[in-house]
């Protein structure tokens, strides 16, 4: 059996980086185990970064399932082609600036749901592919959940194993960069 590789997907025609930007909640998305035991109520916030235009800062909000406790986690996404195929991007965690792999956003209407995909090949020379639909709702309609599974049908990823991502915790507001985390804990 060869090695698995990584799906190619187009570009997104049209793709509008300033319509992707703000909040999404995680829906369904391939399990890690990693993620999996950091965290739960998973939501992605994207933004400008004021340093380059061509890049945007991805804030990862989370709750520790041990503790309970709210994380945030800081990543980048630099633009690979802005002009040709601006929703593909080189990601890299700011703790591990080195470690890059490519992101896409495969799908997106931008209002309702998005459907992301990041795929490394590990050292056996395999795909290790990662999957999220995303939602601007916290607990999105029925019809959006079925529209977002059924565009991920259409693009072959239900192939890939999907996992209802747990939304179960109580929403606190984001925590806001300039806010210590203790003013954002007594907040609510």
């Amino acid at each position: 059996m060869g090695a698995r590789s990584c799906a190619r997907f187009p570009p997104l025609i049209g793709f509008q980086v300033d319509r992707y930007l703000g909040r999404w909640w995680q829906f369904e998305k391939t399990m890690s185990y990693g993620e999996k035991m950091m965290g739960k109520c998973y939501s992605i916030n994207y933004s400008r970064d004021p340093m380059s235009v061509n890049k945007l800062k991805m804030r990862t909000d989370y709750v520790t399932r041990v503790t309970n406790a709210p994380n945030t986690m800081l990543s980048t996404l630099a633009m690979v082609n802005p002009v040709f195929d601006p929703s593909h991007f080189r990601y890299a965690l700011s703790t591990m600036p080195w470690m890059k792999k490519n992101y896409r956003v495969v799908a997106t209407d931008y209002d309702n749901f998005s459907i992301e995909y990041m795929c490394h090949k590990n050292m056996l020379g395999n795909a290790e592919e990662s999957v999220w639909l995303l939602t601007r709702e916290r607990h999105p309609s029925e019809g959006v959940r079925l529209q977002v599974k059924q565009i991920a049908q259409v693009l072959g990823l239900d192939k890939l194993t999907l996992y209802d991502a747990d939304q179960s915790c109580k929403e606190k507001p984001m925590r806001m960069q300039d806010q210590s985390m203790l003013e954002w804990l007594l907040s609510v």
